[in-house]
């Protein structure tokens, strides 16, 4: 058998390194000379001889011990190898314990490439784990998939998981019981740290993943995700790169968390006028309802799902002992023979009572208008809470959707205003970014 050369070697090396790692790692570049006992230099001449012949590729960033975005053309490595013969390897101590580091803001690790992997690795233990092979053929683990937004009500609709989201952005776990063990079977024990908010070329929601976080799913699930999967013209929302990859704090807002936010101080202004809250219950941004999100598909039985907990949390919300000094809690409603029955006056009624008679101003549409989109969630809820009707999937539940909930916001924010300029309000303090942030209908 002939002798490998030491470029062959180095070659083995970078690949046995890499099919060995726990999360598919690059080798370092200084790494190589002192393991072979060459020269830094020499060695990094045996690299670019294998990166010309397209048997090695290298990563160059701030964290090159992953393959982040993509590979670079030969001709980029090449220089970057090339740049690297200058740089020095510095001794840092902490406390007694003494560690070398490459004194450049770009330290190199290296990596088999695509094709060398295709042509030599055995993807047989990998079964049906399709992402995971994927890494294993050393895709960039920061590449995005998108997928059908249906691909998350598997999870979302199973008490089994822990699925929470943000404004575009969630993750999902199976749940444990009190002994901490899993209460789903093997096959169902996922963890996804992260999923964003994407979008078609033609503008129609996504859920989007970075490759390293679908290798954390199990087989099964992979293959399901992989039935799910769209391709071509798809892009990331802004906020969720940003965040997720370039680590920036967002300055937009979804119009559910602004609702949230405006609902939840409404109701701490009510207490601090009044001593007493126009909102039975408030709404941590971190336990916010599953439903009250964009993230589902288009279907009557979601769309009469998330009318009904608008319904909750708006006109079955509010507090009627907050009317109770002001207003009549009941109306006398005329019946036959002379009678009457007393009736309790609605909430959505006492509190058109209420503005009428405590906000002076001379055109009271004002009011009338600013309570219907309230009315419309009442009136619209009606449909689903006392008939049956067939679900069906229609892109025009999504229109429905973001009109109720953004006319919604819009009035809940206009009472805000209204409650706001009551004398005792002056030492309240409204939240900046309700005020001035950017509010988007993700």
């Amino acid at each position: 058998m002939q002798e490998k050369t030491c470029a062959e070697e180095i070659r083995d090396r970078i690949y046995d390194f890499f099919i060995k790692s726990n999360d598919f790692n690059g080798i370092p570049l200084r790494r190589i000379s002192k393991e072979f006992n060459i020269g830094y230099e020499d060695s990094i001449d045996h690299i670019k001889k294998l990166v010309t012949e397209n048997s090695v590729s290298i990563q160059s960033s701030s964290n090159p011990h992953i393959i982040g975005f993509q590979h670079y053309p030969v001709e980029s490595q090449l220089k970057i190898l090339d740049d690297a013969k200058g740089i020095t390897e510095k001794i840092e101590k902490f406390g007694e314990i003494a560690f070398s580091v490459e004194n450049t803001e770009y330290p190199i690790c290296l990596y088999p490439s695509q094709n060398y992997i295709k042509a030599n690795r055995d993807l047989s233990i990998y079964g049906t784990a399709e992402y995971t092979k994927q890494l294993a053929l050393c895709e960039p683990q920061l590449s995005p998939k998108f997928f059908e937004i249906e691909v998350l009500e598997r999870y979302s609709n199973d008490p089994r998981f822990d699925f929470d989201f943000k404004d575009y952005s969630g993750s999902i776990s199976c749940k444990y019981d009190d002994n901490d063990k899993p209460i789903v079977r093997e096959e169902d024990q996922v963890f996804l740290k992260s999923f964003g908010l994407g979008f078609d070329s033609e503008g129609n929601r996504l859920a989007v993943v970075f490759l390293r976080y679908l290798k954390d799913l199990t087989s099964e699930h992979q293959l399901f995700w992989k039935s799910k999967e769209i391709t071509g013209g798809c892009k990331i929302l802004e906020e969720y790169y940003e965040n997720a990859i370039k680590g920036n704090w967002t300055t937009s807002y979804s119009v559910f968390s602004a609702f949230i936010g405006e609902l939840n101080c409404l109701t701490e202004l009510s207490e601090h006028i009044f001593g007493v809250r126009l909102f039975n219950r408030s709404f941590e941004e971190d336990k916010r309802p599953k439903a009250f999100t964009f993230f589902f598909i288009p279907t009557l039985k979601n769309y009469n799902d998330f009318i009904l907990l608008l319904d909750k949390m708006l006109s079955e919300n509010i507090n009627k002992d907050f009317f109770r000094e002001n207003i009549d809690l009941y109306e006398l409603i005329p019946l036959m023979n002379n009678q009457v029955e007393r009736k309790s006056k609605g909430t959505l009624k006492l509190l058109e009572e209420w503005l009428l008679s405590t906000y002076n101003h001379p055109d009271s549409k004002i009011i009338k208008d600013l309570l219907k989109p309230l009315k419309n969630v009442r009136n619209e809820r009606q449909n689903p809470a006392h008939k049956i009707s067939e679900d069906n999937y229609d892109l025009k539940y999504i229109d429905m959707q973001m009109e109720m909930v953004n006319s919604c916001y819009s009035s809940i924010r206009a009472l805000r205003t209204i409650f706001q300029q009551h004398p005792k309000a002056k030492d309240f303090g409204i939240p900046d970014w309700l005020g001035n942030g950017k509010i988007k209908s993700f």
